[in-house]
């Protein structure tokens, strides 16, 4: 009863302090006692529902259903563990009680079907960023997986991840790191090339044909998780040289947009976009032709952005090379 009283106060503490506007601390017991490196690496608002979701490296994936005062470990039980360093969470449409979770530093993917319960780990190459799934497919068959810090290295899965096929060597051979797929349908893919690797070619490529053959559609490189907004427009951030890049036509063609935002994009409720430099959000209601900033600043300079819809609220957390006791903050918003 004592436990139960104590957790409701710190809740309602909690609560009043992010009700007055200032970003709170709601790292609390996410991850356990030791993290490994780079710590939380990605936090995730599960659609339609106030329950966040962050990987921590080595430590899993944790949920919260009750605004960050505490967290609960994913998958606590299953035989083999989450344990590489989140870079993407992706929910089913139809129902975000699935969803499909990509790392490296370990085994890059696995799945859920009872909102993370229990972890399947798909067949998949270790080791990997972006993970994108044929949501055009009812069966959710085609899966395209890219390798972190590798070039030429998007695999493909035909039958759900139970196989997946490399496809990234037939990019060109001065391609730099491949790994953040979009897939469009079952024929139509997109990927970045993008990275530090020196003398390689920064662009974005599409494929009509599964993957087959690719075309150059640009040369900017983008890299991190895209947005493919409510209304169909593609979000990218340019790496080199600042900026975002825009699609508003399927990816066929890109252009850039100027935006004071160092980070991908996400979407708000009414069509807006949110993302962030160094400690500062900023906020765009037009498709990023104007952004305001969104006060007050972050405690932090932030590694990325989430935004709970019914929560009406901001998540925000950093890397760290170690644990750290504030490495996730919220702010609620109206």
């Amino acid at each position: 009863m004592k436990k139960w009283l104590a957790i409701a106060l710190l809740l309602a503490a909690v609560l009043a302090r992010a009700r007055a506007g200032e970003w709170l601390n709601v790292t609390n017991n996410i991850g356990g006692d030791t993290w490994g490196y780079a710590g939380v690496t990605y936090v995730a608002c599960v659609p339609n529902s106030t329950e966040v979701i962050a990987g921590v490296s080595e430590r899993g994936v944790w949920s919260s259903t009750d605004g960050g005062a505490t967290w609960k470990k994913l998958g606590a039980g299953d035989k083999e563990q989450i344990k590489h360093r989140t870079h993407k969470i992706v929910f089913d449409p139809k129902d975000p009680a699935t969803f499909w979770v990509s790392g490296c530093y370990g085994s890059a993917v696995f799945k859920t079907t009872d909102g993370g319960k229990t972890f399947q780990k798909l067949n998949a190459p270790n080791h990997a960023d972006g993970v994108a799934i044929d949501f055009s497919d009812p069966e959710r068959k085609t899966l395209l997986l890219g390798l972190h810090e590798q070039a030429r290295s998007l695999h493909i899965s035909k039958d759900g991840g139970t196989s997946f096929q490399k496809i990234g060597d037939k990019l060109p051979e001065d391609s730099n790191h491949s790994t953040d797929p979009i897939i469009i349908d079952s024929k139509t893919f997109l990927i970045n090339t993008a990275g530090w690797k020196q003398k390689s070619t920064l662009g974005i490529y599409r494929s009509e044909d599964a993957g087959e053959t690719w075309t150059k559609i640009s040369d900017f490189g983008p890299s991190g998780n895209p947005l493919v907004a409510s209304d169909g427009t593609m979000y990218w951030q340019r790496v080199w040289g600042g900026g975002l890049l825009q699609s508003t036509d399927s990816g066929k063609s890109w252009t850039q947009i100027p935006a004071p935002v160092k980070s991908n994009v996400i979407e708000l409720p009414g069509k807006r976009l949110a993302g962030f430099v160094e400690k500062q959000i900023h906020v765009s209601t037009d498709a990023g032709k104007t952004w305001t900033k969104l006060d007050p600043p972050l405690p932090f300079k932030a590694s990325g952005i989430a935004y709970s819809a019914p929560a009406k609220c901001f998540y925000c957390w950093h890397l760290t090379d170690k644990k750290d006791t504030q490495a996730i903050v919220r702010l609620n918003v109206d």
